[in-house]
């Protein structure tokens, strides 16, 4: 008999066992909000971690100036945490070896109100970026060369010799990073990232002629995520 008065509480810790790993619900915003959220949330997150930029000096060498908080110190870890638990995952900053930029661009468009079925909350960058291109709905993919980006857009490059045929076409694992454009002018592109140089930075680009991506020492961009919210 005790045994069958167990059973509600067994269930019940069970349950609360399983949603403790879930990512968060998540409100969805208007859409005229949607745009201004997601760059709003990149600078807060960006000016929290304490505002680090990164540059390329004319003899194309990195400057970072200033220097913000990292991942590893305890302000940081706090904020990668919160990222990773909207991928529903319990790591941390201190758990270095594991790359959380795909989490930071997760819980910005969570906390922005992009719903999910549009931008997924995934720890990698193909995850969130095969569901968005597929959805055909407030994302549009191109090819860097064809697209000038816009201030809410995502840059999408790939990493570690991933080799990507079609911008289109990305393969489920892909080891990608992508930033999110918040801020462009005759030549330059600000973009934020997470898990850039130990931080969330703000990387200085270059831009040619057109506002399209020129040639950047950094990264080998393969993909412009068009932000079709008004």
């Amino acid at each position: 008999m005790h045994v069958f008065r167990l059973l509600p509480c067994l269930l019940c810790t069970l349950l609360l066992a399983a949603c403790a790993g879930a990512p968060p619900l998540r409100d969805v915003a208007p859409v005229g909000v949607v745009r201004a959220n997601i760059l709003r949330l990149a600078e807060q997150e960006w000016r929290a971690f304490g505002g680090q930029i990164i540059r390329r000096a004319p003899d194309h060498h990195e400057i970072i100036d200033p220097v913000g908080i990292w991942e590893d110190e305890r302000k940081g870890s706090a904020l990668v945490a919160k990222y990773w638990r909207s991928v529903g995952t319990q790591w941390t900053g201190y758990d270095g070896d594991k790359p959380w930029s795909a989490a930071f661009i997760s819980w910005v468009m969570a906390a922005a109100g992009v719903p999910a079925d549009e931008m997924p909350a995934t720890a990698t960058h193909a995850g969130y970026l095969r569901a968005a291109i597929a959805e055909q709905g407030k994302w549009r993919p191109h090819p860097p060369q064809d697209y000038a980006p816009r201030p809410g857009d995502l840059i999408c490059a790939t990493r570690a010799g991933q080799q990507i045929e079609r911008y289109d076409q990305v393969p489920a694992g892909a080891t990608l990073h992508c930033d999110i454009v918040v801020r462009t002018m005759p030549g330059l592109l600000d973009s934020i990232g997470g898990n850039v140089r130990n931080s969330v930075s703000k990387s200085e680009r270059r831009l040619g002629p057109d506002g399209r991506l020129a040639s950047n020492e950094d990264r080998p961009w393969f993909l412009v995520l068009e932000n079709l919210y008004p």
